[in-house]
């Protein structure tokens, strides 16, 4: 199962931004110094957060389909489309007469 790691640099960010916010309004900072605090917080922890996501995304194994291994173990590609697919993928479409009258130009060919 693979677990989605595009939010922790966020999560982390903005969650030690609130922290270092309400815990510079507490002890009564300039907006200046605050604001100072806030913008190197964000930074450092960035940086966390992305090492964190990618220490997450080293454990990601992928799982191995049965569909895709053959009998022997080695894994099987998979095969292209089947002609009843390619017929039926243009229906329904306005340009469908057009694709068919150049598919049949094409077979004849």
């Amino acid at each position: 199962m693979f677990m989605n790691t595009n939010r922790i640099p966020a999560l982390v960010m903005l969650l030690a931004g609130a922290v270092a916010v309400i815990v510079t309004y507490i002890n009564h900072y300039s907006l200046e110094d605050m604001l100072a605090v806030l913008i190197l917080t964000l930074i450092v922890f960035l940086i966390i957060g992305v090492v964190i996501k990618l220490i997450f995304d080293s454990f990601h194994i992928e799982e191995v389909d049965e569909d895709r291994v053959d009998d022997e173990g080695e894994v099987v590609e998979k095969t292209e489309l089947s002609d009843d697919n390619e017929d039926t993928a243009g229906e329904g479409n306005a340009g469908s007469d057009v694709t068919g009258e150049q598919t049949e130009q094409q077979e004849e060919a």
